[in-house]
């Protein structure tokens, strides 16, 4: 079943509709050739599949909690991301495999019409102005991950965040979002080296809440490879336990810990463990 932007325009018509007034499926389909700009068979289809409408015990239509969810959203950017939102949810398009690839890579899946409606939905703007973006792309993309926890995605979210912030306080202009972008660079950040030296700056952010007195996190085989061949690449690794701590290791402090490929195995993936009395001389500067 695709969707349009004027059909999702017209299923918030028909839920207020349904809202508003006692009515049958056939009353509806009488009485209406078009809901806005859509046909009803269509839109009604459409609103029963992702269970924004249902059918009463005594045979007439009633808006269900997702329904409610929809007319209660405070405006249309709103009422829009919940629809997409419910559509990806309940029917599971094929283009919503690729959500956690990075909003640019995953918009070169999407058809066109589906386009338009994260256009419609302002999901495509500046995510430096609106946060609810990079909140509604994480949702979604945990979702399409299908096993990759919300909770640990949000956690290094937050490290991000907080390595852009540091960036752009360091350099004083904003570094940009390489990973919110697209999750096969093999860092998250784009910086400046410093602000006399112009050269590009590569940072790869790990995040840890973990109260234990150790910091473990994961660097995959990609994220090595892109660290190993880069000029100009560090770790940022938060520790967001009581405050927010950052150390910033190089490459050469990391390289102690990777593993080699032997014979016919190659890593994917390694998980690395300090004492945080170990990183303690990598503990960034406070107040820069």
């Amino acid at each position: 079943m695709s969707v349009s932007v004027g059909i999702l325009y017209s299923s918030q018509r028909l839920i207020k509709l349904i809202c508003d007034n006692l009515m049958t499926t056939n009353e509806i389909l009488e009485q209406f050739t078009k809901i806005y700009v859509a046909r009803t068979p269509y839109v009604l289809d459409l609103c029963r599949t992702c269970r924004w409408v249902e059918i009463s015990p005594t045979g007439f239509l009633q808006v269900t909690n997702r329904g409610l969810e929809i007319l209660e959203a405070q405006s249309i950017t709103e009422k829009l991301r919940i629809q997409i939102k419910h559509y990806i949810y309940t029917l599971k398009p094929t283009w919503s495999k690729v959500l956690h690839y990075g909003r640019k890579e995953a918009l070169h899946h999407f058809p066109q019409e589906i386009i338009q409606c994260f256009k419609e939905a302002e999901l495509l703007g500046d995510y430096s102005l609106d946060n609810s973006i990079i909140l509604w792309w994480d949702i979604v993309g945990a979702f399409s991950r299908s096993g990759v926890e919300e909770k640990k995605n949000s956690v290094g979210r937050r490290g991000e965040l907080l390595s852009l912030q540091y960036e752009e306080k360091r350099l004083g202009v904003p570094p940009t979002w390489k990973s919110f972008e697209s999750n096969f660079v093999g860092f998250d950040i784009l910086s400046k080296v410093s602000k006399d030296d112009d050269s590009n700056l590569s940072i790869e952010v790990k995040a840890t809440v973990s109260t234990t007195d150790n910091i473990s996190f994961f660097i995959t085989n990609n994220e090595w490879n892109t660290a190993s061949l880069t000029k100009n690449y560090l770790f940022h690794i938060w520790s967001l336990a009581a405050s927010s701590v950052l150390y910033i290791l190089t490459p050469e402090i990391i390289e102690l810990s990777i593993p080699s490929n032997k014979g016919n195995g190659k890593w994917e993936s390694v998980k690395i463990e300090y004492k945080k009395n170990e990183l303690e001389s990598y503990k960034a500067k406070e107040g820069i």
